[in-house]
């Protein structure tokens, strides 16, 4: 794993990686490595730098705690469901099919 992607970040970002743990045939074993990164640029004040890798780490425990809390990993489980079925009806609701002409649609967004 040397190949390195480096992507364009804003200097306060802090970014959870999660790192898939792969088996010697290249599949996921399903282990995660996950931390937090930030920039060296990163020039929040020390509190409000403190706040946010406490926020990042709050985030970042979801993980284990889904292994050994069944009810907090339900929750997870239903919550994510409704966010994408909302985002889902956002998407349809936001498209319509002007028309259809063959294997040509022409389709409005609003």
């Amino acid at each position: 794993m040397d190949d390195k992607i480096f992507l364009d970040f804003e200097p306060n970002d802090f970014i959870i990686r999660l790192a898939p743990l792969l088996d010697d045939e290249g599949l996921w074993t399903g282990e995660l490595k996950i931390g937090t990164i930030t920039t060296q640029e990163n020039n929040l004040d020390t509190q409000d730098y403190d706040h946010l890798m406490f926020v990042s780490t709050l985030v970042s425990s979801c993980i284990p705690l889904m292994e050994v809390n069944e009810d907090f990993r339900e929750m997870l489980y239903t919550y994510t469901n409704e966010v994408l079925k909302q985002k889902h009806s956002e998407i349809d609701n936001n498209v319509t099919v002007e028309t259809r002409d063959d294997n040509v649609i022409q389709l409005k967004f609003h």
